[in-house]
């Protein structure tokens, strides 16, 4: 790929997570600038909120059609609404579909309706590195495909390795050097910073933060940005609960701004797992995703737990210093242990408190 195989044909992206609105947001303002430009919302549960879809769809500086598909429920319905996909992606007539997952049915009904369309994967975060904890056998793979098929009516493919499928021809990753064995054989481009720089993708970001509730641009001068763990990590471990409360207010005590961010199944804000007053930090809102402040923040102090945000920060950021928290375990697992090799790729270093500083 030389970054314009778009062309001048039509672009339709396919994504179920707000990360992969926000990779496709980057091909947006980057290879795929000129090309008319779709993005299909797939898999919505009732109340599901894509705050960067939500901007898009409101945005002047990219222009984009959205349009949101419920998840998929119950065979018959299913069914229908995928050949009514097949339809909409017959009569946009793309020359590229990208997709975040390519196990989902919406990708195989869309290339259904324009197989002649070049089929691209955009990255799913870390299992675009490591083998999924549950891949299938290939033999198992093969029939799930064929049952899959005939339930759903449409050749589908369900891959062991996310993006590994025959549908996919080529990806945009974060990493290519680093990515699996169903990527590596593919050809792989890497996603780049300019693209996030631009000033589209930072308005598109900033109206993304301000339906969340949120001004992005307190963001700017910031400089400690925290991305807390799961909850149960810091019930868990009072002495990395400390650690961190000590981190804030080190860096508050020096006059920095600190932004703390929850992961999205806390039930508390931020400060009050740490213990914290409220005014000690920037509530960032759990379920916007930490990537939209990507193109916003300079010079920051990023330190986070095992989470794709910190690869994402980490190298379409401007010069932060990202770090990630030791595991607790022990013996990390098989998947803690790749995952550190991919963050030393990406640069993201082991936190210590005294280097952070």
């Amino acid at each position: 790929m030389d970054g314009s195989e778009a062309g001048s044909g039509a672009c339709l992206f396919l994504a179920s997570t707000p990360l992969h609105t926000f990779f496709a947001l980057g091909l947006m303002a980057g290879p795929m600038r000129q090309a008319p430009k779709h993005l299909w919302l797939i898999d919505q549960p009732p109340g599901a909120r894509d705050y960067l879809g939500e901007a898009l769809e409101q945005s002047t500086a990219i222009e984009v059609k959205v349009t949101r598909f419920a998840a998929l429920r119950g065979s018959a319905a299913a069914r229908t609404q995928l050949r009514e996909m097949s339809a909409q992606a017959a009569r946009i007539a793309p020359a590229t579909i990208a997709v975040g997952m390519d196990h989902r049915l919406e990708f195989y009904a869309a290339r259904c309706g324009c197989p002649q369309a070049r089929r691209v994967y955009i990255d799913d975060g870390l299992y675009s590195y490591l083998p999924h904890q549950h891949a299938m056998a290939p033999w198992l793979e093969r029939l799930s495909n064929w049952r899959r098929s005939l339930k759903y009516g449409l050749p589908v493919e369900r891959p062991a390795l996310v993006g590994g499928s025959k549908a996919v021809q080529s990806a945009y990753v974060l990493l290519p050097g680093q990515v699996h064995a169903g990527l590596a054989g593919k050809p792989v481009q890497a996603l780049q910073p300019a693209w996030f720089a631009a000033d589209a993708v930072r308005q598109t970001c900033v109206a993304a933060a301000a339906l969340a509730g949120f001004d992005a641009l307190a963001c700017a001068g910031l400089g400690l940005l925290l991305l807390l763990p799961h909850p149960r990590f810091l019930q868990a471990d009072a002495a990395l609960k400390e650690r961190l409360a000590r981190l804030v207010r080190d860096h508050a005590e020096r006059g920095q701004a600190v932004a703390l961010k929850s992961h999205p199944h806390a039930a508390q804000p931020a400060h009050q797992q740490l213990g914290l007053p409220e005014a000690a930090c920037i509530e960032v809102p759990a379920r916007l995703p930490a990537e939209v402040l990507a193109p916003l923040l300079d010079q920051t102090v990023v330190v986070g737990t095992l989470t794709t945000a910190l690869l994402s920060l980490s190298l379409l950021g401007r010069g932060l210093r990202v770090y990630r928290l030791p595991s607790a375990a022990a013996a990390p697992s098989a998947f803690e242990a790749g995952a550190q090799r991919v963050y030393d790729a990406a640069g993201v270093q082991v936190f210590d408190a005294t280097q952070a500083a």
